[in-house]
């Protein structure tokens, strides 16, 4: 396990443009949490470090939470992770895009179309 000051030192390196970066942006912030846990600011404190918006430590923190590494595919840009973080289907979802080539318009068109799917059908009836 690499220390704090290693994981801040990464951490400024990184390139943010890049989805891996933000991926191991991510990661990185996970790694911080586990070591300092009784650090309720870690997010404000890894932006003003890192001169970024908060909301770019907690955004890489979550996406990063929802797609683990066994589940992220080459090529596809952060955006299409950011706009599938919640879906229940979202692995599904990700395999998809990065076998038909989906841009962000088709991954929209995919949810819409599953989204009206599921409620012409009524929503779940299991309950």
């Amino acid at each position: 396990m690499a220390s704090v000051e290693e994981l801040l030192l990464e951490a400024r390196r990184l390139d943010l443009s890049s989805t891996e970066g933000r991926f191991r942006l991510g990661e990185i912030v996970e790694a911080l949490r586990r070591e300092l846990p009784a650090a309720a600011d870690l997010h404000d404190r890894l932006a003003i470090d890192l001169e970024v918006d908060r909301d770019t430590i907690t955004e890489a923190w979550f996406v990063t939470s929802a797609f683990p590494l066994v589940t992220r595919r080459s090529g596809l840009p952060w955006t299409t992770y950011l706009i599938l973080r919640f879906h229940p289907e979202r692995h599904e979802l990700v395999d998809h895009a990065a076998s038909a080539g989906w841009d962000q318009a088709r991954i929209h068109q995919e949810l819409s179309a599953r989204f009206t799917a599921h409620y012409r059908s009524g929503p779940d009836q299991s309950a």
